[in-house]
């Protein structure tokens, strides 16, 4: 068996920090989620495997090289992200997944975005108001901190 470099793996450990959202591409297990499913990526080994938490339940890792997962690079994949994190949110001194900002207090005192099934602090509710009305240019699903913020790293995303 050949086992990859140092670094081999810490390339990979660089482009999947342990937070980081992937979509799995292919899996060659008999007990592999479908391609398409979402996961949160919890640690990268010393061979380059990159164990995650998927959004089935699962928790196979993917074997780079024989497996692929891409980290979230779409809208479409990055509304999925939010959507997941909304039913996951802490009912209490969130983090807003659009700033990053802690929302203090009951989530439900919160705005709700327009974009996905997940609360946005205030401030968010009201640019994604501005947004919908064409006055401001609106940011794009993939530029919100939830997508660009590692999990475990920086944000409050709870699972």
């Amino acid at each position: 068996m050949n086992f990859p470099d140092r670094a081999a793996v810490d390339e990979v450990r660089r482009r999947y920090p342990i937070g980081c959202r992937v979509v799995l591409d292919f899996m060659d297990d008999i007990g592999a989620p479908l391609p398409g499913t979402q996961g949160t990526v919890c640690a990268i080994d010393d061979i380059g495997t990159v164990h995650c938490t998927w959004d089935t339940g699962s928790s196979l890792g993917v074997a780079l090289g024989e497996d692929h997962c891409h980290q979230i690079a779409t809208e479409e994949e990055a509304k999925e992200t939010l959507d997941w994190y909304g039913k996951h949110q802490p009912d209490e001194d969130a983090r807003c997944p659009r700033c990053g900002n802690i929302m203090y207090g009951p989530r439900l005192r919160h705005a709700v975005s327009r974009y996905a099934d997940i609360t946005v602090c205030d401030s968010c509710g009201t640019a994604e108001a501005l947004e919908c009305a064409g006055l401001i240019e609106k940011t794009p699903l993939l530029n919100w901190c939830a997508c660009v913020i590692p999990q475990a790293g920086g944000g409050k995303w709870r699972r």
